[in-house]
């Protein structure tokens, strides 16, 4: 299985999980994005209302700011996996 394919499977995994309540009240789950075979991953400590409304990692003001140090890295989103 590719890593494509292992990381959708997760991704479908998450979106359905029902093991705790936290599903009751979600817009969008948020498994994660950008390269599967990045070196580097991001792991936030959990979605917000912009990642909810989105369903991507890292969105608003703290995803403004994470680009911002990114750049600083010398890295953008293309380059690492991120995951809320």
């Amino acid at each position: 299985m590719s890593r494509e394919a292992l990381l959708e499977a997760i991704a479908r995994s998450i979106r359905r999980c029902r093991r705790c309540r936290l599903w009751q009240t979600r817009t969008h789950a948020v498994p994660g994005e950008a390269n599967p075979y990045a070196e580097i991953i991001f792991i936030g400590e959990a979605p917000g209302r912009e990642e909810d409304r989105t369903g991507r990692p890292f969105q608003g003001m703290a995803g403004r700011e994470f680009n911002e140090l990114l750049g600083v890295a010398g890295l953008r989103r293309e380059d690492i996996f991120v995951t809320g």
